[in-house]
């Protein structure tokens, strides 16, 4: 007959993997969900621990998907990515290592040509300010936001070519 200890774990083991089976997470978010689930501390740490020698549960992978499917659905900067990937419990360490080849400035690029469509009736000016803001709401740093401004309004940020 199972003791009460390798019941709970099997029960924790079973809740991480029906919550790792409807999408990945971060060990730290698994953690605070088992918790939550009211587990006891030391048996969600054997549970995080098998899980990660089995490569099921890895903070590398699970920020690529997130990198990966925030710049597919909502282009955003490298700085509200790594926020996100720290408010899911990547750390900063990870995060800094999986954004060292992110091309924020294309992705920069590729929302700007969204949401200038969306702009057409304005003026320069106001299409030019409220590109700004997007921008700036999605994370892109000033420097990229500033060129994407120069490619986009090559005239100069105060022109208004409108009547």
């Amino acid at each position: 007959m199972p003791s009460q200890l390798e019941n709970t774990l099997e029960s924790a083991m079973i809740s991480a993997l029906k919550l790792l089976g409807i999408r990945n997470h971060s060990l730290e978010e698994l953690r605070r969900k088992l918790l939550k689930k009211g587990f006891d501390r030391d048996c969600i740490d054997q549970v995080l621990d098998r899980l990660t020698a089995r490569g099921i549960l890895d903070d590398r992978v699970f920020g690529s998907d997130l990198i990966r499917s925030q710049s597919r659905r909502k282009p955003s900067g490298t700085l509200k990515i790594r926020a996100e990937l720290l408010k899911k419990g990547v750390s900063g360490r990870v995060a800094d290592e999986l954004l060292k080849n992110y091309d924020s400035l294309e992705l920069c690029m590729k929302a700007a040509e969204k949401k200038t469509a969306a702009l057409g009736g304005l003026s320069v000016a106001a299409r030019k300010k409220k590109l700004e803001t997007f921008l700036h709401n999605r994370g892109f740093t000033w420097q990229e936001i500033k060129e994407v401004l120069e490619r986009f309004f090559p005239d100069g940020p105060d022109q208004d070519t409108s009547c």
